[in-house]
């Protein structure tokens, strides 16, 4: 791919040294470029011609709306422009929680912000009792932390399956209150079921299609990378956009959920997290970065 930019540079500095810097620089797209190669010694001379764009590419954020702003944030300070398409949005289906947190429990387990943000309403609702939360992954823990709760145990990495195969116990009663997403998938129930503990899973909230107006399709479609962080936002983004876009995930659970969609360029950290995303991103980028090029060569 060296080579490519390389003929890039050389073809761009026969027009124009602005056009050549241009195509220098990184995370600048080459939107077309057509060229004739000339014989040395020709009487004629031969006419090179490249266009160049500098549109700045960017990363499509698909959290819900209004859950992109600090990863926004923390792509911004790495120059990369971040802009928010969310592909999902939440409905609340936890009436019955406040009535269940009275229970005594082992643990609460919370997988999620969303989960977290859900449990904090119903664990107010129900008079704001005792409960030892066991949760996933540091961004659950700070939402929880942020609401007013302390967890009491986070796992080595930030997934359901490790979580179920580190918690403690069973000690006490050994039940198990598991607050989740009605599309969640059952490896942590099914882990804790295995080790001895009682788990009651109650749905709490369900993931339904974000709308999107025409621009905000446009924007899916100009978009250089999209950021996923769960298996359905995942699967609304390849029904809407296909499977053609380089694609950062936040951790394994979504990139395996891109694996089986189909999607070919799959960039995730070993360990989930904003930063390790952002890692992703930038590889994502990197590329879509050396697709742009090569296509640019074929027309």
């Amino acid at each position: 791919m060296a080579n490519l930019r390389a003929l890039l540079l050389c073809c761009a500095a026969l027009v124009s040294p602005a056009c050549a810097f241009l195509l220098a620089q990184p995370r600048l797209a080459v939107q077309s470029l057509s060229y004739r190669c000339f014989q040395i010694g020709s009487s004629s001379g031969s006419v090179v011609s490249v266009q160049c764009s500098t549109a700045k590419p960017y990363v499509a954020l698909t959290r819900e709306l209004g859950k992109n702003g600090k990863f926004q944030k923390i792509l911004a300070t790495r120059g990369i422009e971040g802009r928010e398409l969310p592909c999902i949005a939440f409905q609340d289906l936890g009436a019955a929680l406040p009535a269940a947190l009275r229970e005594e429990w082992e643990y609460v387990v919370v997988t999620s912000p969303e989960a977290a943000a859900v449990f904090s309403a119903g664990w107010v609702s129900a008079g704001e009792p005792s409960v030892r939360v066991a949760c996933v992954g540091a961004g659950t823990n700070q939402a929880l932390v942020d609401l007013g709760v302390e967890p009491v145990f986070v796992p080595s990495k930030a997934t359901g399956k490790v979580l179920a195969a580190e918690l403690p116990g069973p000690a006490a009663n050994g039940r198990v209150l598991y607050p989740a997403s009605a599309k969640a998938a059952t490896h942590v129930q099914d882990g804790l079921s295995a080790r001895g503990f009682e788990v009651v899973r109650l749905n709490t909230y369900d993931t339904v299609s974000a709308t999107w107006t025409e621009e905000q399709r446009q924007l899916g479609e100009n978009a250089a990378v999209v950021a996923l962080a769960s298996p359905s936002a995942s699967e609304i983004w390849a029904e809407r956009m296909g499977t053609r876009h380089p694609t950062a995930c936040i951790g394994e659970t979504s990139a395996d959920a891109c694996k089986k969609l189909g999607f070919a360029q799959i960039f995730f950290p070993e360990s989930p997290g904003l930063d390790g995303w952002a890692d992703s991103v930038e590889k994502a980028l990197a590329c879509a970065d050396s697709d742009a090029q090569f296509q640019a060569l074929q027309q």
